[in-house]
C-alpha cells in the first residue's frame, strides 16, 4: 500500500527537496523572463520616441506650406456674408465688398407627372449641350467652349427611373433625380457648375422623349420647366462689379481666395481689412523648435550612459535609435536648395544648436526676420517654386521613418517577434518541467516507500532481538 503523504514515511521534506530542485531546472525560464522585460523596455522607448517623432512631423507639416508663412490676415466685418483665404502674395489693404448675387446651377423639372417611376417616358437618346442663353425673345444659346455637348443612349432604361439611372451614370455634368409631390413623379435635371455660361440646351433623338427637351431657342422644343435658372455671383469690390460663374472668387483682389455664402441688402457693404501678421508665424517656428527638442530629448534620455554607476539606458549603443538621431541633426547641416542668401540655414534667422544637440531661438532675430518685408520665411521652410524647405523635408524624412517599412516599425517588429519566439520557448520548457516535476515526485515517493518499509523492518528486527533470551 502506497503512502497518503510524501515523506510521512522518510521524514523526508519532499516538497521543498522537489521545490529547491524545480527552482534549478526552472533558471532557463528565469532568463528567458528577464530577457523578454528588456525587449519590453525597448519597446516601451521606441513607442515614446514614435510619439515624439510623430508631434515633430506635425510640426514640420505646419510649416511646410506658403500659406503659413503669408504675412497677411483677413478680418471680415460680416463673415455670414462671405470668408476669406490668403495665400502668400497677399497685400495690406481694405476692400469693401458688397455681394449683389450667388451662382447658382440651372435646375429643370418635366412638365408631366408620373404615376409610376416605373412608367416608360420613351426611347433614343438625350444630348445635352452647356452654354448661355442671352435675354432675347427667344433666346440665343451660345455654347460654353470649354465643354462639349454629350450624349445619352438610353438602350433599355426607357422607363423614367431607367433614365435617371442612365443620365447619372453617364457622369457628364449633370445630376438626374426623381420629385414626387405626393400623386404623381417628375424628373429634375441639374447642372453640375454654376454660372451662367452652364446652362442646359436638352434635344432628344425620338418625338417619344419629347417630354425631356429643353430647347428654347427659336424653332427649339421645350417641355421641361426651368425651377432655378443658371446665375453668375456678382460682387461689387470698391465700386468695381465683378461677375463670375462661381461662388469661389480666386482673383478679384491680389492673393485673396473669397468664398461667397449669402447676398447682402442693395447699397450695403461689408469690409475686408488685410493686415499684416507675423505673430503666427513665429508662433509655428516656435512650436517645430521645440518638437524638435522634445525629440531630442526622448533621443537622449532612451540613450543616455551613465558614467557614475557604468550602466547604459535602455536603447544605449542601439543602433536604429543613433541613426534616426544623426539624420535629424544631419538635415539642418545643409542650407535649403534654391533658398536665397541669407535665408538659406537656420542661423540665418535665429536659430541654433546648443551643445546638448537642442535648437535655441534667438527671439528678436526671428521677429525681425518675421517683419522684414524683403525676407521670406517660406523659402527656408515650406516648399516654393526654388526648393524644399527644412518643413518639407522634415516632414518627408520623418514620414519614411515612421512608414510601415520604415527603420523604426522595422525595428520594432523584429523586438515583438523576438519577444514572441521567448513565449514559444517559455512553453516548451514549462510543458517539460511539468514531466520534471513528475518524475522528482515519483523518485522521491519510491525512495519515501523504500525508507518506510525498511524503517518497518528495522523495527521488527529490534523488535524481535529484544524479545531474545539474555545469556547469562
Amino acid at each position: 500500500m502506497g503512502l497518503s503523504s510524501a515523506g510521512i514515511g522518510s521524514g523526508l521534506n519532499v516538497n521543498s527537496l522537489v521545490s529547491q530542485l524545480m527552482s534549478v531546472e526552472s533558471a532557463p525560464v528565469t532568463l528567458l523572463d528577464t530577457k523578454e522585460a528588456s525587449y519590453q523596455a525597448k519597446l516601451s522607448s521606441y513607442g515614446t520616441l514614435k510619439s515624439a517623432l510623430a508631434a515633430l512631423q506635425t510640426a514640420a507639416k505646419a510649416i511646410s506650406t506658403p500659406y503659413t508663412f503669408s504675412p497677411i490676415k483677413a478680418n471680415i466685418t460680416d463673415p455670414t456674408v462671405l470668408s476669406a483665404s490668403v495665400s502668400a502674395n497677399a497685400v495690406a489693404g481694405n476692400y469693401n465688398v458688397e455681394v449683389q448675387s450667388l451662382a447658382q446651377s440651372q435646375k429643370l423639372i418635366t412638365g408631366t407627372g408620373y404615376a409610376n417611376t416605373t412608367d416608360v417616358v420613351g426611347t433614343g437618346a438625350i444630348t445635352f449641350n452647356f452654354g448661355a442663353y442671352d435675354t432675347a425673345v427667344p433666346p440665343v444659346f451660345t455654347g460654353n467652349t470649354s465643354k462639349t455637348a454629350k450624349t445619352v443612349t438610353l438602350g433599355a432604361n426607357t422607363t423614367l427611373a431607367g433614365m435617371r439611372d442612365a443620365i447619372n451614370a453617364a457622369n457628364m455634368g449633370v445630376s438626374a433625380s426623381i420629385l414626387n409631390n405626393g400623386t404623381s413623379n417628375y424628373l429634375t435635371l441639374t447642372s453640375n457648375d454654376t454660372g451662367a455660361i452652364n446652362a442646359l440646351q436638352i434635344t432628344v433623338s425620338d418625338p417619344s422623349l419629347n417630354a425631356i427637351a429643353y430647347n428654347p431657342t427659336s424653332g427649339g422644343t421645350t417641355n421641361m420647366a426651368q425651377i432655378v435658372a443658371a446665375k453668375d455671383a456678382v460682387i461689387v469690390v470698391d465700386n468695381v462689379k465683378i461677375t463670375k460663374p462661381s461662388n469661389t472668387i480666386t482673383d478679384a483682389i491680389q492673393g485673396v481666395t473669397l468664398n461667397l455664402t449669402k447676398t447682402m441688402p442693395a447699397g450695403t457693404t461689408t469690409k475686408i481689412a488685410l493686415t499684416r501678421d507675423t505673430s503666427s508665424v513665429q508662433t509655428a517656428i516656435t512650436a517645430f523648435v521645440q518638437a524638435y527638442n522634445d525629440a531630442n530629448t526622448a533621443i537622449k534620455t532612451a540613450t543616455a550612459f551613465n558614467t557614475i554607476t557604468g550602466k547604459g539606458s535602455v536603447l544605449t549603443g542601439d543602433n536604429t535609435t543613433r541613426t534616426i538621431q544623426t539624420q535629424l541633426r544631419a538635415m539642418f547641416s545643409a542650407p535649403v536648395p534654391g533658398a536665397p542668401s541669407g535665408m538659406a540655414m537656420l542661423a540665418d534667422v535665429g536659430i541654433s544648436f546648443q551643445k546638448d544637440g537642442s535648437l535655441a531661438i534667438d527671439t528678436a532675430k526671428l521677429a525681425a526676420a518675421a517683419t522684414d518685408p524683403s525676407k521670406d520665411l517660406s523659402k527656408l521652410f515650406a516648399t516654393t517654386d526654388s526648393g524644399k524647405g527644412y518643413g518639407y523635408q522634415m516632414d518627408v524624412l520623418i514620414g519614411k521613418i515612421l512608414s510601415p517599412v520604415g527603420t523604426l516599425i522595422d525595428r520594432t517588429n523584429s523586438v515583438n517577434k523576438s519577444i514572441k519566439d521567448i513565449g514559444t520557448q517559455r512553453d516548451t520548457i514549462n510543458a517539460r518541467l511539468v514531466g520534471v516535476e513528475k518524475r522528482y515526485r515519483a523518485q522521491f515517493t519510491a525512495l519515501d516507500t523504500l525508507i518506510a518499509s525498511m524503517t518497518t523492518t528495522s523495527n521488527f528486527l529490534t523488535q524481535q532481538l529484544a524479545n531474545l533470551p539474555k545469556s547469562a
